[in-house]
């Protein structure tokens, strides 16, 4: 996934979410750092956060997921105006879609939020300015 936003010095927000507070998996800003979460049907929940701060204005973010058989660990990496910024293993992944249980938001969680980080202030709507996401599944 690769989202190009503009990012103030206050930003905070859902970048996306896909699934609920269920299963599903999200990516958010919250006090100038991003924060990507994998929520395997509330039986795990895997954080995957970078120690640097986002920076402010113009920033290409991607995430970068690799499953190698479902069911099986996931890879995660970020990169963030293309500088890896932080990169994590969520030991097991779903084999069913996110999707059943809800939506594919961007920039807010809608309905029932993925992540318990931020489930007081949902939707917690995006407060910068997103360009463009863009979904690539290679298989």
């Amino acid at each position: 996934v690769t989202v190009e936003a503009e990012i103030g010095p206050e930003a905070k927000g859902v970048l996306y979410a896909l699934g609920a507070f269920s299963g599903g998996v999200a990516l958010w800003v919250d006090q100038g750092r991003l924060h990507y979460e994998y929520n395997l049907f509330e039986i795990e929940r895997t954080r995957v956060e970078p120690e640097a701060p986002l920076p402010a204005g113009k920033v290409k973010i991607e995430v970068e997921t690799r499953i190698a058989s479902p069911r099986g660990a996931a890879d995660v990496s970020i990169r963030v105006n293309g500088t890896e910024a932080a990169k994590g293993r969520v030991p097991r992944t779903a084999v069913l879609g996110f999707t059943a249980n809800d939506a594919f938001d961007v920039g807010t969680d809608s309905y029932s939020p993925v992540s318990l980080a931020y489930f007081d202030r949902a939707p917690f709507t995006f407060s910068g300015r997103i360009e463009r996401v863009n979904i690539k599944y290679v298989q």
